[in-house]
């Protein structure tokens, strides 16, 4: 990794490291007839509970995924590091082990995951609460050159974006996926457009990224969710 960092920094300046966040994502299975009773659980809780500067908890309901996916919604914590790991002491109180009985009642253990991860590259971070995310996963052999090749597209897409990360999956990795790409919308017809070009470079640049990142990784899945809360 040490060798990596190099080059993205001459390749993007200060702007990767310096807004970097740490996630992580709990994924749920939650049955129909629970799905209430779950909300208001974890709002009770997460309303409750002090929350560092910087840290945004939120919960969202998966609205597309492909069939081996069980889970039907995603707890994300995401936030400075240091932050994160101030909240997970923050949460060693009785009320956590309550909440996390009630939770375990409540949902269905299979579909339930916990990951975790780092950004390496962000794009219009005003737009980070848009209520609509997709996520694509990838098993990636070059790292760098995939990151170039994502910044070479950014440069087409980057102002019609909404907000935009790619980044590495760290912990609890399934299947060998290393890298994901995650995208926010600002409404559901914003994100069933997605793939429509409106001009001949928009299409070319799209051609380009799949014939570069064709020869040194592997589209793995992706699911597209949408927020149900947020506490900060």
């Amino acid at each position: 990794m040490k060798r990596l960092l190099l080059p993205l920094c001459l390749l993007f300046g200060g702007f990767v490291f310096s807004q970097n966040i740490t996630w992580q994502n709990v994924t749920l299975n939650v049955p129909n007839e629970n799905a209430q009773a779950v909300f208001n659980l974890i709002d009770g809780f997460y309303s409750n509970v002090e929350i560092p500067e910087g840290v945004r908890v939120s919960l969202w309901n998966i609205q597309f995924k492909g069939p081996s996916e069980k889970a039907t919604h995603v707890l994300n914590l995401a936030g400075p590091t240091d932050s994160l790991v101030e909240f997970e002491s923050r949460k060693l109180i009785p009320e956590w082990d309550a909440y996390i009985a009630q939770l375990n009642s409540l949902t269905d253990p299979n579909g339930f995951s916990v990951t975790a991860g780092t950004t390496l590259v962000r794009y219009n971070l005003d737009k980070w609460n848009q209520p609509i995310a997709q996520s694509w996963q990838f098993k990636v052999k070059d790292p760098y050159a995939f990151i170039s090749a994502f910044a070479k597209l950014m440069s087409v897409f980057g102002e019609k974006s909404g907000y935009v990360s790619v980044g590495q999956t760290t912990h609890g990795v399934e299947n060998g996926e290393s890298h994901y790409i995650y995208a926010t919308y600002p409404d559901l017809n914003t994100a069933l457009d997605f793939g429509n070009f409106e001009n001949e470079e928009e299409q070319n640049a799209a051609m380009e990224w799949g014939a570069a990142v064709g020869k040194i990784s592997e589209s793995t899945r992706t699911i597209t969710r949408v927020m149900m809360q947020s506490w900060e």
